[in-house]
């Protein structure tokens, strides 16, 4: 991969995370949470935000990971685990376009892509655990 364009990906990247853990966070924890399952047109994902926000511990904890990950992304030669750690979110947010909200699935599939593109940038220390 180009070096500069790797460098641009990772930055916006980890600036996503850091600004939406960030901002979600503040949601839970000082600010109206209930905002984030208003606005979707398809029928089933308000309820299941509702219930995401219900269990008091499962956004606070992607919220966290999303910080974690993007720090590590934007500190020196921590970038390979940052982007580990933060595939998850990509995949379940993939998911969440592809099956709850497919009019989101542009921006869900975008953030996949990126994050995919990273590990695809890592993928030379990545080989030796995989063992290819």
């Amino acid at each position: 991969m180009n070096p500069k364009l790797h460098t641009v990906l990772r930055i916006v990247f980890a600036l996503f995370l850091i600004s939406s853990g960030a901002k979600h966070l503040y949601a839970v924890y000082w600010g109206d949470a209930t905002i984030m399952a208003t606005g979707y047109p398809e029928e089933g994902a308000e309820a299941f935000v509702l219930a995401v926000l219900a269990t008091k511990f499962l956004l606070p904890l992607i919220c966290t990971t999303k910080l974690i990950a993007g720090v590590l992304m934007v500190l020196p030669k921590r970038e390979p685990l940052g982007v580990l750690v933060a595939f998850p979110y990509s995949v379940g947010m993939l998911m969440w376009g592809v099956f709850m909200v497919p009019s989101h699935l542009l921006i869900m599939g975008g953030i996949f892509a990126i994050n995919a593109a990273l590990v695809y940038a890592n993928w030379s220390v990545y080989k030796p655990i995989v063992g290819a």
